[in-house]
C-alpha cells in the first residue's frame, strides 16, 4: 500500500511527527512538503530535531494571497499524486496545504485521512474554519480527537468513517518531553505566542502589545515573534521595548521555554494541548477554541481580545500562587499512542 502526507506548516509537522515514521516502516511512504509558510530550509531544523526523514517532494510554493496560494498547491500536488498514485492521502489540521492536498486527492479518486477532524470554532470568518470543513466533507477517514469533535462531523452529516482516536499533538509532545532540559530557569516568566489573523491586524496588534509592553515593566514576558506578526511590529512601528521578543525558535527550544514558563498566553491550537503535557496553565486571547475540552476541564482559559481583559488576566494568574496550583492539580485524561492506532486503523481498512 503506497501512502502521501502532505503537511506545509510547521504545526502540521510537529503534529505528525509521531505518525510518520510509523507510517514508513509499515507502508511505501511519500511526504509532500509544500513549503506554506517558509522555504525548506527554514523547516530543516524541525525534520532534524523530530528525526523525520527528508520530504521526497519540496513543492517551494510559499506566501501569496490564500486563494492563489490555495491554488498553485493545488496543481503543484495534484502533478505529484498523477506521478506517485498512491491509495490513501493524509492531511492534518485546518492549512491551506490541507485543503488543497484533500481536494486534489478528491479529484483524483484517491481516498483520504483528516487528521484532527471535527475541531469547530463555529466561526467562519476565519480561513482555518473553512477548511476545517471543506477537508471534512471530502474526507474518507475522520481522526477525530474527542467526543465534541465527534458531535460536531455527525451534525454537518460527512459521508466519511468518523474514528475517534485522539489528538496526535498530545503524542508530539510526549515524543519530544524526553529531549527537554529540565534545569529550572533563574528567572520566572510568561510565554507568549500572537499570529492568528484576527489579533495581527495592526491596530489589534498595537493595541494588544502596548498594552503587554507596559505589564512587561512588571512581569517577564518572553515573546517567540512570528514573521508575519514582526513583519506588522516593525511596518507599524510598534513599540515592544519591555517585552523580550526573540526570533522564532527551534521546537525543541520553544518546547524547554514552554515547560518552564509560569504559564503561557498563546492563540495557537497546537501550544493548547501542548501545554497540557508539561501541566502549563494556557491562557488563550480568542473568542473561541476548537480545544473546548481543556477550557471545560479547567486547564485552559478563553480571555478574549480586549487588551484591558488579557492583560487583567495575567496580572490575576501571576499573583494568585493558589490558583495557579489548583489549576496544576487538576487531572485531564488525553488518549496517547493516537498515532500507532492510526496505522492499525490503516491496516484493518486496508
Amino acid at each position: 500500500m503506497k501512502i502521501a502526507t502532505i503537511l506545509g506548516t510547521r504545526p502540521e509537522i510537529i503534529k505528525l511527527s509521531p505518525l510518520i515514521p510509523l507510517l514508513e516502516k509499515q507502508f511505501t511512504h511519500i511526504l509532500i512538503h509544500t513549503g506554506q509558510h517558509y522555504d525548506y530550509e527554514m523547516d530543516k531544523v524541525f525534520f532534524e530535531e523530530l528525526k523525520l526523514k527528508e520530504p521526497n517532494y519540496k513543492l517551494n510554493v510559499g506566501s501569496h494571497p490564500q486563494g492563489k496560494q490555495t491554488g498553485i498547491m493545488l496543481e503543484k500536488i495534484e502533478s505529484v499524486l498523477l506521478k506517485e498514485k498512491p491509495n490513501l492521502v493524509i492531511v492534518q489540521g485546518d492549512t491551506n496545504s490541507t485543503l488543497a492536498g484533500a481536494l486534489a486527492a478528491s479529484k483524483l479518486g484517491i481516498k483520504i485521512l483528516h487528521v484532527e477532524s471535527g475541531c469547530r470554532s463555529f466561526n467562519r470568518e476565519m480561513p482555518e474554519e473553512i477548511n476545517r470543513v471543506l477537508t471534512d466533507a471530502i474526507s474518507s477517514y475522520l481522526i477525530a480527537p474527542d467526543e465534541q469533535a465527534v458531535e460536531n462531523l455527525k451534525k454537518e452529516n460527512v459521508h466519511g468513517k468518523i474514528i475517534n482516536l485522539g489528538s496526535t499533538a498530545f503524542d508530539a509532545a510526549l515524543r519530544i518531553k524526553i529531549f527537554v532540559d529540565s534545569t529550572p530557569m533563574k528567572e520566572e516568566y510568561v510565554l507568549l505566542t500572537l499570529h492568528r489573523a484576527e489579533n495581527t491586524t495592526p491596530e489589534q496588534l498595537r493595541s494588544i502589545l502596548g498594552s503587554l509592553n507596559e505589564l512587561a515593566k512588571e512581569i517577564p514576558i518572553i515573546f517567540p515573534i512570528h514573521p508575519r506578526t514582526q513583519k506588522i511590529v516593525t511596518d507599524h512601528n510598534i513599540n515592544i521595548s519591555n517585552i523580550k521578543s526573540i526570533p522564532p525558535t527551534s521546537y525543541l527550544k520553544f518546547i524547554s521555554l514552554l515547560a518552564h514558563s509560569k504559564f503561557c498566553v498563546t492563540d495557537s491550537g497546537g501550544i493548547q494541548e501542548e501545554a497540557l503535557v508539561f501541566n502549563i496553565p494556557c491562557l488563550i486571547p480568542r473568542n473561541e477554541t476548537e480545544w473546548m475540552r481543556l477550557v471545560d476541564a479547567g486547564k485552559n482559559f478563553l480571555i478574549g481580545t480586549e487588551p484591558k481583559k488579557i492583560k487583567n488576566a495575567i496580572l490575576d494568574l501571576w499573583s494568585n500562587e493558589d490558583k495557579l496550583q489548583f489549576i496544576k492539580e487538576i487531572q485531564v485524561d488525553y488518549p496517547r499512542n493516537v498515532s500507532k492506532n492510526i496505522i492499525d486503523m490503516i491496516t484493518g481498512e486496508s
